[in-house]
């Protein structure tokens, strides 16, 4: 007879267009191919209008006109359908996975040091802000300032997301997987994040990921 596997749990990474992603699943088998389960995840966003900068003097590097930086974490309920099921021998499963659910995003306020003396004595810690004019111009700005200084002004943003994609498994048992994905992910909110200064700010983030996953199967009987 032929084993069913009851349950999966995995663990994986992702490369995305916009940063990077770490996560959990589980889940069991309905069938022969028909697999369910749920995840959870943490993901970067990184924002590719945001231009790195320099000052000469050495300070660190910050985002010129960035307002908030961006992560979110995920929690959500999906499956997979086996397309071409792996030879008893080894070789390669083809799935096609597809996942859903809630999204919830934290923005964390980029803060600056900024001069208002020309002999360099009064230099300010502020947060970025669009109505103060010397946050942009560049000659004003010394640096970024402490990265935990922007956990005090950190705010959710709720949202729900959706993930489709083609799994290759590969390996010679069928207790241990090893599994490469590549997809499509979309998060969206219910406001517009505010990111960068003086341009129209997304609702959702859409993103490419090539991903590997790794785990063990249970209960095969």
């Amino acid at each position: 007879m032929e084993a069913i596997y009851m349950k999966e749990r995995f663990f994986y990474a992702q490369i995305h267009t916009a940063g990077f992603t770490l996560g959990y699943e589980q889940g069991h088998l309905n069938g022969k191919f028909n697999y369910s389960g749920w995840s959870i995840e943490f993901a970067t966003q990184l924002n590719p209008k945001a231009k790195g900068v320099s000052w000469y003097g050495g300070n660190r590097r910050y985002k010129f006109g960035m307002l908030n930086s961006f992560c979110m974490l995920r929690a959500g309920y999906g499956g997979r359908w086996v397309l071409n099921e792996k030879p008893y021998w080894g070789g390669v499963q083809v799935s096609l996975g597809y996942r859903g659910g809630f999204s919830l995003g934290f923005a964390f306020p980029q803060y600056i040091n900024v001069l208002y003396d020309t002999a360099g004595q009064d230099v300010r810690l502020e947060r970025m802000d669009p109505e103060n004019p010397r946050h942009k111009d560049i000659a004003y700005i010394l640096g970024r300032g402490p990265v935990l200084k922007g956990l005090s002004g950190m705010r959710p943003y709720p949202g729900i997301y959706a993930k489709l994609g083609l799994e290759f498994e590969f390996g010679k048992t069928q207790e241990r997987s090893h599994t490469l994905g590549i997809g499509v992910i979309y998060d969206c909110y219910f406001t517009r994040i505010p990111l960068m200064m003086d341009q129209t700010n997304p609702f959702g983030f859409l993103n490419l990921y090539i991903e590997y996953k790794f785990g063990k199967r249970y209960g095969i009987r």
